[in-house]
C-alpha cells in the first residue's frame, strides 16, 4: 500500500503546468532572457567540459568489472544525494561513456558527449542528421535515472521505440538501470511495470493517452488525500496508475512534437455502436453541393475556413425547407460548413488516404503518416467520409482531451534534441522556457546545395524531377525523391515505372518496413520516394562506391510550410562526412504558394525562386504560430479555471 500511495503523491506534486503566458514589459524581458539564453557561449563551456572527461578516460577504462560496478554504484548515489556536480558530475558522465563502450563496443564522441550534457542542463541539443542522437540520448537518460525518478524518452513511432529501447538496453543494464518501452500493443499490465522503470521509451501519443486514462480515473479525486482515501475503501489492487508522475523527460525531434504537433489535442472517446446522425451527414453534404462557392458562401484556403453569406443562409433555409429532420438553423448550418469544408478544403492522398476496407485516415501534414487512430471532430471526419462514399463513423463522446503542448510543459525538467531546432529558438523558449545549443559536427559537413529549381507548372517540375533522377540513375547514384503528399509521391512512381526504372515508395506509413527502405536508400543505383518525413529517426549509410560517386542525392519536390522540415529533408545526405548533394525543385502551382502567396507567385520570375519561397514560408509560419498562441491561451484559460 505505501508503494502505490508514494506513487500518487508523486502524480499530483509533479502534475503542474509552467507559468502562465507573460505580456506586455514582462513578455519583452522574457524574450531578452532568452535571446541571451541562445548567444551565451555555451559551447567553450561544454567543450571544457569534455575535455576534463577525457583525461578522467584511461583512469576509468583500467578499472576491473567489480571496480568498475562499484564505481556506478557509488555515482547512483550521489546522483540521488544530488550531488553530481563539478568534478562528481565529470568522473559520472566519464563512467557513462565507459559503460556504453564495454556495453555496445561503442565510444562515444565528444559532440555525443557535449550534447548530453547540454540536455542534462535543460537545453534542447541542435545535432545534425547521423551524429548519433539515440546513443547521445542514453547518455543523458542513465544520468537522469541514476537520481531515482523515471526518465521517458519520447521517439517518433513505436518501431523506433522498440528499436532502441532493445539496443540501449545493454547500456543501461551496464549502468544498474531498467529499461522499459511502451508501445501501441503494451497490455496494461505491462505499461504498470515498465512505466515504473528507470528508463522508459514510449511515443507521445502513448504517453498521453495512458496519462489521459488515468485522469478519467480518478475522476473527482483531485488531491493525494481524497485518492489514498478512496484506495483505502475500494482496495488499490485494481487502481494504479499506469504513468506513476511525469519528472524527467528527453524530447527526440523536439521541433516536431514540441512546435509542429503542439496544438494536436489527444483526445480519449468512446464511440457507440450505432450512428443515428448518419443521414444528417448524408443531408448535409447533398445540401453543400448545391451551394456555390463566392456566391452561397466563402472561402480561405489558406486558413480552411468556410463562411455562409447571407444568400446561402437563405438559400439553405429554402432548400431543406422539406427535410423534417433539421433540429435548429444553427446546426443545419454547422453541418453544411464542414461538408463544405470536407469538398473544398481536404483532398484525398494529401489531408487524408482511404483505405482498402473503407476507412478515412488521416495524414499527419508534418511527417507523412497516417494518423490511423485519430479522427477530426464536430462532424468533419464523418463528413469525409460522406464524400468518399464510405460507411460514416459514429459520433464520439470525448472522456478526455489534452494538447501535446500543455502536456509537456507539466515536466520540471526537460532535455530534447533533433537536427533542426534552431528556427524555432524564440517559441521554444517562450512556451518551455527551452534554449537551443547547436552541437558541432563529428566530421565537417560537405553537402553541396544545388540552386533552386522553379517551373510554371507541377508537369513540368515532375518532368524535370524525373529527368534529374534518370541522369543520376545512369551514373549509379542513389537518389532520395521526398515529397510532401501522398498523391506527390504516386506522380513520381508513375513516371518512374513509365521510363522503366526500379524504385522504392514510402508513403502515410510507420512501421520497420519504413525504417528497412529508408536505411537502405544510400546504396547504389537506389531510387527511393518518399513523403518528406518518412524514416525520420533511421539512419542512411552509404554503399560501396558510392562515396566517390558523390554520395547520396536528395531531391526535395515541393517547399514545406517551414524550412526547418526543408532542412530535416536536406539533412539525409552528407551524414557524418560523408559527401552527399540536395536540391529543391518546386512550381507555381505548389501548396505553398497557393496558399500563402497567391499574387506574388504570378511574378516570380521578376521575384525569384528563393525570395518567393522565404515570402511563403514567412507567412505559413506566422500563421501557424499564431495559431499555436490561440491553443497556448486556451491551455492558459484550462490551467487557471480548473483545480487540476
Amino acid at each position: 500500500m505505501s508503494e502505490v500511495a508514494n506513487e500518487f503523491w508523486s502524480v499530483f506534486d509533479a502534475r503542474r503546468v509552467k507559468a502562465p503566458e507573460l505580456k506586455g514589459l514582462d513578455a519583452m524581458v522574457n524574450g531578452f532572457v532568452g535571446i541571451a539564453k541562445n548567444r551565451r557561449p555555451v559551447l567553450k563551456a561544454l567543450q571544457a567540459q569534455v575535455e576534463r572527461i577525457e583525461r578522467l578516460e584511461p583512469e576509468i577504462a583500467g578499472l576491473s568489472s567489480t571496480r568498475f560496478d562499484e564505481e556506478v554504484g557509488q555515482c547512483r548515489d550521489l546522483a540521488r544525494r544530488n550531488r553530481l556536480k563539478g568534478d562528481a558530475l565529470d568522473r559520472a558522465m566519464a563512467v557513462i561513456r565507459e559503460g556504453a563502450k564495454r556495453a555496445l563496443g561503442l565510444r562515444p564522441y565528444k559532440v555525443q558527449l557535449m550534447g548530453a550534457l547540454a540536455m542534462c542542463q535543460g537545453a534542447v541539443a541542435e545535432m545534425a542528421t547521423g551524429e548519433g542522437k539515440t546513443l547521445t540520448a542514453s547518455l543523458a537518460a542513465t544520468l537522469w535515472g541514476w537520481g531515482g525518478r523515471a526518465v521517458h524518452v519520447i521517439t517518433v513511432n513505436d518501431y523506433l521505440v522498440a528499436r532502441d529501447a532493445e539496443e540501449m538496453g545493454p547500456v543501461y543494464r551496464q549502468l544498474g538501470l531498467r529499461c522499459g518501452h511502451v508501445t501501441h500493443e503494451t497490455t496494461p499490465q505491462e505499461r504498470i511495470d515498465h512505466y515504473r522503470r528507470d528508463v522508459v521509451y514510449v511515443t507521445s501519443k502513448e504517453l498521453v493517452a495512458d496519462f489521459l486514462r488515468d485522469q478519467i480515473m480518478l475522476g473527482t479525486l483531485r488531491s493525494s488525500t481524497q485518492t489514498q482515501v478512496g484506495m483505502l475503501i475500494n482496495g488499490s489492487a485494481n487502481n494504479r496508475l499506469q504513468v506513476p508522475g511525469l519528472f524527467r523527460v528527453i524530447v527526440d525531434e523536439a521541433d516536431s512534437l514540441l512546435i509542429d504537433e503542439a496544438v494536436t489535442p489527444l483526445i480519449i472517446s468512446n464511440s457507440p455502436d450505432d450512428n443515428p446522425n448518419a443521414d444528417l451527414y448524408r443531408a448535409a453534404d447533398g445540401l453543400a453541393r448545391q451551394l456555390e462557392v463566392n456566391k452561397d458562401f466563402t472561402l480561405d484556403k489558406e486558413v480552411k475556413q468556410i463562411d455562409l453569406t447571407f444568400r446561402g443562409q437563405d438559400k439553405l433555409e429554402e432548400l431543406s425547407g422539406e427535410q423534417g429532420f433539421w433540429k435548429g438553423k444553427r446546426r443545419r448550418e454547422e453541418l453544411v460548413t464542414q461538408a463544405l469544408s470536407a469538398l473544398h478544403c481536404f483532398n484525398r492522398d494529401e489531408q487524408y488516404l482511404v483505405t482498402p476496407d473503407e476507412k478515412v485516415q488521416i495524414i499527419d501534414e508534418f511527417t507523412g503518416r497516417v494518423m490511423a487512430d485519430r479522427s477530426w471532430r464536430h462532424g468533419l471526419h464523418q463528413a469525409i467520409e460522406v464524400k468518399e462514399g464510405v460507411p460514416v463513423t459514429a459520433d464520439k463522446e470525448n472522456l478526455a482531451r489534452q494538447s501535446f503542448q500543455r502536456f509537456f510543459r507539466q515536466y520540471p525538467i526537460m532535455g530534447g534534441m533533433t537536427g533542426t531546432a534552431w528556427e524555432s529558438r524564440g517559441e521554444l523558449w517562450q512556451i518551455y522556457q527551452r534554449p537551443i545549443v547547436r552541437i558541432p559536427t563529428n566530421k565537417p559537413n560537405i553537402r553541396v546545395q544545388l540552386p533552386h529549381r522553379m517551373f510554371a507548372d507541377a508537369k513540368q517540375k515532375y518532368d524535370a524531377v524525373v529527368k534529374r533522377v534518370l541522369e543520376l540513375n545512369d551514373r549509379g547514384v542513389p537518389v532520395l525523391v521526398g515529397t510532401k503528399t501522398v498523391w506527390a509521391s504516386e506522380e513520381v512512381s508513375k513516371r518512374l515505372a513509365a521510363a522503366g526504372r526500379a524504385h522504392r515508395v514510402l508513403n502515410a506509413a510507420q512501421n520497420e518496413q519504413e525504417a528497412t527502405i529508408v536505411a537502405e536508400a544510400g546504396q547504389p543505383g537506389r531510387i527511393t520516394v518518399a513523403t518528406n518525413m518518412a524514416g525520420r529517426g533511421t539512419d542512411i549509410k552509404l554503399g560501396k562506391g558510392v562515396a566517390e560517386k558523390g554520395g547520396l542525392h536528395v531531391i526535395s519536390c515541393e517547399p514545406n510550410n517551414s524550412f526547418r522540415v526543408d532542412r530535416q529533408l536536406y539533412g539525409r545526405a552528407a551524414r557524418q562526412g560523408d559527401p552527399g548533394t540536395a536540391q529543391l525543385f518546386c512550381s507555381v502551382d505548389d501548396e505553398l504558394f497557393v496558399r500563402h502567396a497567391p499574387k506574388a507567385r504570378r511574378a516570380w520570375r521578376a521575384i525569384g525562386p528563393n525570395r518567393l519561397i522565404r515570402l511563403a514560408q514567412a507567412r505559413a509560419e506566422r500563421l501557424a504560430r499564431f495559431n499555436r498562441k490561440q491553443v497556448l491561451k486556451a491551455d492558459e484559460w484550462t490551467d487557471q479555471s480548473l483545480p487540476f
